[in-house]
């Protein structure tokens, strides 16, 4: 797996290679490795998936459909900011993204599987009304829902401090080794977050 930071929110965008496989995870803004990436991996099954609806998590992926054909996927209840500047926040900005909608949308508990890799949706809202966490193994991509010893702002459309408690509350549940990949900064397991997160603890 390779973490490439991009836009000047260093937003971390995951690009998971597999023999049979091909993912991006929020591809902030276009960029031509991105492209490059799913166009040599063409012959594997791909995917972009968005872990929320923010334009600095979605920047990319309809480029990225356009050019390579690759099909996107987020929360059912994000899908709507993917087409509005004001829920996606690029208008708070002074920005804007060229509307689309995902080809998927997921529900919490949804099975994703793509070539050889399956990932467990976890709804994870409160930093946006649809968030949702990625789960592999001992791994779970959290977007800007939970941070190293931070967690997701509940000021935008859609958030709420009660809501994202709970929602970092359910991937507590997660083993202590899981390692957490967050939207923003670096890795942090779940056994290190429930024990040194000031914001949400057990």
């Amino acid at each position: 797996m390779k973490i490439t930071p991009l836009n000047i929110w260093m937003t971390n965008c995951y690009l998971i290679e597999t023999e049979k496989t091909a993912i991006i995870i929020d591809p902030a803004f276009k960029r031509q490795k991105l492209v490059d990436f799913l166009k040599e991996n063409e012959h594997k099954e791909r995917l972009v998936l968005i872990t929320h609806g923010h334009f600095d998590h979605i920047g990319g992926a309809v480029n990225l459909r356009e050019e390579t054909g690759v099909k996107i996927g987020i929360g059912a209840l994000d899908n709507p900011a993917l087409s509005d500047d004001d829920l996606n926040c690029a208008a708070s900005f002074n920005r804007s993204l060229t509307p689309f909608d995902a080809d998927y949308l997921y529900n919490d508990g949804d099975i994703v599987k793509v070539g050889d890799i399956e990932l467990k949706v976890i709804a994870t809202p409160g930093h946006t009304v649809g968030g949702v966490s990625y789960t592999t193994e001992n791994l779970v991509f959290t977007g800007d829902t939970l941070f190293k010893v931070s967690v997701g702002r509940t000021d935008f459309a859609g958030g709420d401090f009660s809501v994202l408690e709970k929602s970092i509350k359910k991937l507590y549940t997660l083993p202590d080794e899981t390692v957490v990949y967050p939207g923003h900064g670096e890795s942090t397991t779940i056994g290190f977050e429930k024990q040194n997160n000031p914001f949400v603890r057990l």
